[in-house]
């Protein structure tokens, strides 16, 4: 387990430094993301919480100053800094061609410190950052040590291991705190709840009254998949035989749940995707009604694939759709950058698709 608190190495960037005050916080629950703030005086205490050991304390930090320059690993980072009109704090990131949400300017002048898993240690001795704000994959990741080896303190961001839309998207009120911006990173945060929970009342609503209506009417039901039936979704597609599908407890399985879509795995609250072969596959969704999260960009690629994924009934209808319509050529895709810190809009797509709605899609494109 990593518990370490960066006392000693921030202080001497003359960043952020302990108060006297002891520092008082609860683990995360399952209805906070995984780190807690408090205020005290003119510093802002951070504890990040284990995310594989409840009740454990990862790190600790004492924010007096607002950090400056930084270097992020990850797109999702990114995303949380565009939002916040933070892009100017990042001096280096893994991969540059990789970030959807850069100038031109700044593609030019990012330091690319490499492979997240194993980032380029030399490039970040150079770059001198404040700090490196990291994603850590795996319980001991040896990453944060080497990093700190260097005299180069690290700010953990876990947001990835969030299972719901929400928890997940309020990772921005750490960026907030650690930028001194907390009062943005707490308006857009409740912005983008309050527009989740919109939705997803909304969705609810919807088809209530649907339901009540046909009930009195005994009237034929309206036009399009999402009606009083909840529609039936799929996810993924098969890459060399394994087909991985998320489960009831992921994140993607919450937005399903949200969307009133019916999933055949909606009721498995496993936290992690689940490996099924094509046979599998084709047992559990073949009659499913839409196909979410593909990774191919027309029909033809899909098929070509394998071709057993034209024997889905969301295929033959014309119901695949994946999350590529804000992309660049390298590869970048802002659905794991902005898609992170407003997940109301890949709900509103969800939605939208169940009933065939094309129109106003943000991060879904459909198939031809």
């Amino acid at each position: 387990m990593l518990k370490i608190q960066f006392h000693i190495a921030l202080c001497l960037l003359g960043l952020v430094c302990t108060a006297c005050q002891p520092i008082v916080s609860s683990p995360a629950s399952d209805d906070t993301a995984g780190f807690d703030i408090a205020q005290s005086g003119d510093t802002t205490h951070i504890t990040i919480h284990s995310p594989w050991q409840q009740g454990e304390v990862m790190a600790q930090y004492a924010m007096t100053r607002p950090l400056e320059r930084v270097i992020c690993t990850s797109a999702t980072h990114m995303g949380f800094m565009h939002e916040l009109g933070l892009m100017d704090k990042v001096i280096g990131v893994c991969r540059p061609n990789r970030i959807y949400n850069l100038s031109d300017e700044q593609r030019k002048t990012m330091i690319d410190i490499g492979d997240d898993i194993q980032p380029n240690m030399e490039a970040i001795l150079l770059a001198k950052p404040d700090a490196v704000i990291i994603s850590t994959y795996a319980e001991g990741d040896q990453v944060p040590g080497q990093i700190e080896a260097l005299g180069i303190p690290v700010f953990y961001c876990n947001e990835w291991t969030e299972t719901t839309p929400l928890k997940r998207a309020e990772w921005i009120r750490f960026f907030g705190a650690i930028f001194g911006c907390q009062s943005m990173a707490d308006s857009i945060y409740a912005s983008v709840r309050d527009a989740y929970e919109q939705l997803k009342g909304d969705e609810a609503m919807r088809r209530k009254g649907n339901s009540e209506r046909e009930a009195l009417n005994h009237s034929e039901q309206p036009a399009g998949l999402l009606n009083t039936r909840k529609a039936s979704i799929m996810s993924g597609m098969s890459w060399r035989g394994t087909w991985y599908v998320p489960t009831g407890g992921t994140f993607m399985g919450h937005l399903f749940r949200d969307a009133g879509a019916q999933y055949q795995y909606e009721d498995n609250p496993s936290t992690t995707s689940i490996p099924l072969t094509i046979e599998q596959a084709l047992q559990d969704f073949a009659e499913a009604d839409v196909w979410v999260g593909c990774e191919a960009n027309s029909m033809a690629e899909l098929s070509s694939i394998d071709q057993k994924h034209t024997w889905f009934k969301a295929f033959q209808t014309g119901h695949v759709y994946n999350f590529r319509r804000r992309t660049l050529a390298s590869g970048a895709n802002d659905f794991w950058e902005s898609g992170t810190v407003h997940p109301e809009r890949i709900l509103q797509d969800l939605q939208k698709v169940q009933s065939g709605d094309t129109i106003g899609l943000y991060y879904t494109m459909q198939l031809r």
